[in-house]
């Protein structure tokens, strides 16, 4: 089955045989700061020359922990941080901390486990803004847990970000204004009507300020949505054929019983990165991925590939940079 599944992926992908780009890719060596062992690196995103990621440790027991790295592409370096919202007395100000950069440019962290929002002073310490992007007080469509991803500021104290039903309920992209405390929906995030919950849904958006339109990939499903902020759809984009079982729905571990997909997503004003498999995480370190640019219209721009590593995260530099994570490193991608 699974060889029937590589077969029919690289079938789909010679209609992009006229967009197809061999990489060039680098190791960064890293400096400053250590790093512990790492288990996850759950996000990545740069701003400037910095690189900011989230990531578990081993034995960390779910706990996240963020950091930033000065990136010198030059000389192939990233400079490490120490740990960020760590407190004097060893605590840390979220344990699930989700770092976006607000409309001034400054950074900020939200706190995914209750919605929190904190500025960042001296680089590495969390102060509190007194905002939450779900404070309980609001106006709510429908009973919504605090758990919250994929965070972007839009305009001064508005939001949007996926939310999502409690007790494995429905997602949603989801608007907030903190100044009226109202909080409504874009769009419900699914695949399909067949399947309602957030588990076979799972995946990751992303957002255009200046096209202000957001995509968000599938991770079990070929598939990128594009709509704007009133959920009307712009385009769908497929990169290869649909695996997913269904038999799997009632499995806790129904990624790991499943080809994974867009298994992450990254972003500029003018463009769409999404790293995509077609396999699972078994195989994650025996094939190469690729990488899709596609334009905020739902077109595909190029495809990088031959990329001599596995990737587990991509982050986007610029238009023609990203620095991506394949699990012991973090690497330079360029075409």
């Amino acid at each position: 089955m699974k060889i029937l599944q590589l077969m029919a992926l690289t079938m789909f992908m010679t209609g992009y045989a006229d967009a197809q780009l061999t990489t060039t890719t680098a190791k960064l060596k890293r400096f400053g700061e250590p790093l512990p062992a790492i288990r996850h690196v759950t996000d990545m995103k740069v701003f400037g020359d910095t690189l900011l990621f989230v990531f578990e440790c081993e034995n960390g027991y779910g706990q996240r922990l963020l950091r930033r790295a000065i990136i010198d592409s030059v000389n192939n370096t990233l400079k490490i941080s120490p740990d960020m919202g760590k407190r004097e007395d060893g605590y840390y100000a979220s344990y699930m901390p989700y770092p976006f950069v607000s409309v001034n440019g400054a950074i900020r962290v939200a706190s995914q486990d209750n919605c929190e929002v904190f500025a960042v002073e001296n680089d590495t310490a969390f102060v509190r803004t007194r905002q939450y992007l779900m404070d309980g007080n609001g106006t709510v469509p429908f009973p919504l847990s605090q758990y919250v991803q994929d965070v972007y500021m839009t305009n001064p104290d508005r939001y949007v970000f996926i939310g999502r039903e409690p007790n494995g309920g429905r997602q949603y992209a989801i608007t907030a204004d903190l100044a009226t405390s109202k909080i409504d929906t874009v769009r419900q995030i699914n695949i399909s009507p067949e399947l309602q919950t957030w588990m076979p849904n799972a995946g990751e958006m992303v957002y255009s300020d200046k096209h202000n339109r957001l995509a968000f990939a599938y991770k079990l499903h070929p598939v990128i949505e594009i709509f704007d902020t009133d959920g009307k759809t712009i385009k769908s984009v497929k990169t290869g054929e649909d695996t997913f079982d269904q038999k799997t729905l009632e499995e806790a571990d129904l990624e790991a019983m499943n080809s994974l997909h867009i298994v992450d997503l990254t972003y500029t004003s003018d463009y769409i990165y999404a790293l995509n498999w077609g396999y699972g995480y078994s195989d994650a370190d025996k094939y190469s991925p690729s990488i899709y640019k596609i334009d905020w219209s739902g077109k595909v721009i190029d495809r990088y590939f031959n990329i001599p590593y596995p990737l587990y995260s991509i982050a986007a530099i610029d238009d023609n940079r990203l620095i991506g994570w394949n699990g012991r490193d973090f690497i330079l991608v360029q075409p």
